[in-house]
């Protein structure tokens, strides 16, 4: 049984300074999240406690450049790759102007994005960052973010509007550049081998492996399909590459297994809508040894982060149109790999209910994304509730491990863990198995 462990506490924002950069953090007492808007409107900090998961490179901390400085040459070598969380256009590319020719981008990527504080209740905390008209490609991006109480979710509002006097066909593409850095025995940073990202395949892929290798070896061994089965395993081993997947679960999920903390980021799937990048919706850029891009090794430069980047569908805006795209991200302690994720909670071991001497033996391993508590509930063959029970008091920095026997009520043909709040409301089914 897991205890509370922690306080939640109403939702909060303030202007602070972080590392050098003029920023607003957004914070709940148990979550924090800081956005620094100067720098292509990034958040450059998502911390559970004191555990952050976003990289950025501190030698760029505070640091801000000219539109001509971050274009440069227009080289790979020129971007200023500040790190954290950003939104960009779909498809990537140089060979027509159908195509966004960045990074670097003096606009979208590295521009000086305008901050508004929005209202909104005790229970919520939101902001909103909007660049500039971009020339090249058209549009401008909006990025609203929302942090809740009670917990680590995140709800990111994303738009991108055709601000041209053309239509133009864009997907919104939205990066997280998770933290994959370790310690060696002298104490020197590292990769982290015990960093995934895990993302579920589709049954029906396109993809002949499941995936798709868009850069680097078609051999390499971070890509590991089948960990389970249809759920793809990214291990970071230092390598470069990247893969695309047409995933259409809904979810990915990043955890360090050194640490058991889980990164899960949730969205909706549009079936029938064409996707960039041959249909990718889901895909991870790792760095490390490999081919040099345009000048540039990446495996001198010792960053150690990985991408998990979900992108929207490929849709064509009128002038003045325009698109969104919906994520949400949820943070827990939970170990990989992670075979399943909800609004309640993410899964390693989902639900059991095996028959034993003594009744049913109930066992299981989860991450919760709220304070609160999680009920056993047993319910009949209508799902109407037979009987119910409290198991444990849960919060996000504790993993819930169930294993427990109980003898169920008459009638009872599901056993459901059903997630509430710290005042005893239901949130959220975290997971169920019939019981024969």
């Amino acid at each position: 049984m897991a205890d509370q462990g922690a306080a939640a506490s109403d939702c909060r924002v303030e202007h602070i300074s972080f590392h050098g950069w003029e920023a607003v953090r957004l914070s709940n007492g148990l979550v924090s999240l800081v956005a620094v808007p100067d720098v292509g409107g990034r958040i450059m900090a998502y911390n559970l406690g004191d555990y952050p998961y976003l990289w950025f490179d501190r030698s760029l901390a505070g640091k801000l450049f000219s539109a001509e400085e971050n274009m440069g040459d227009g080289s790979i070598v020129a971007w200023k790759n500040y790190g954290g969380d950003k939104t960009w256009p779909a498809p990537q590319g140089w060979d027509s102007p159908d195509q966004w020719h960045g990074p670097p981008d003096p606009v979208l990527d590295t521009g000086r994005y305008a901050l508004e504080i929005l209202d909104s209740p005790a229970a919520a905390a939101a902001i909103r960052m909007k660049s500039l008209s971009d020339p090249r490609t058209g549009v401008q991006i909006s990025r609203q973010v929302t942090l809740h109480a009670g917990g680590g979710r995140v709800s990111l509002h994303l738009e991108m509007k055709n601000v041209s006097d053309q239509v133009r066909s864009w997907g919104i593409w939205d990066i997280v550049q998770v933290d994959a850095t370790s310690r060696d025995d002298n104490g020197q940073e590292t990769h982290n081998e015990q960093a995934w990202l895990y993302i579920p395949t589709n049954p029906d892929s396109r993809f002949p492996r499941g995936f798709n290798v868009m850069f680097g070896e078609e051999d390499n061994p971070e890509w590991q399909p089948e960990v389970r089965p249809d759920l793809l395993g990214a291990q970071y081993l230092y390598q470069l590459g990247k893969i695309g997947v047409d995933s259409t679960a809904g979810w990915i999920a990043f955890v360090n297994q050194a640490t058991d903390f889980a990164f899960c980021q949730c969205f909706t799937y549009f079936p029938g809508e064409e996707y960039p990048d041959d249909g990718a919706s889901v895909e991870c850029w790792t760095t490390g040894h490999g081919e040099p891009v345009g000048g540039l090794d990446f495996g001198k430069l010792n960053l150690f982060h990985m991408e998990a980047e979900i992108l929207g569908p490929l849709r064509s805006m009128a002038p003045g149109e325009t698109q969104s795209l919906d994520i949400d991200w949820y943070v827990a302690r939970c170990p990989g790999p992670i075979v399943n994720v909800t609004n309640a909670g993410c899964a390693n071991q989902r639900l059991r209910v095996e028959p034993i001497d003594a009744g049913f033996r109930l066992t299981g391993v989860f991450g919760l994304f709220h304070l609160g508590s999680v009920q056993l509930v047993w319910l009949d063959g209508d799902e109407r509730t037979v009987a119910a029970e409290t198991l444990a008091l849960v919060n996000p920095l504790n993993v819930l491990r169930v294993d427990c026997v109980r003898r169920p009520p008459s009638g009872a043909q599901v056993a459901q863990l059903l997630l509430c709040d710290a005042q005893g409301q239901p949130i959220s089914q975290l997971d169920s198995c019939p019981t024969r």
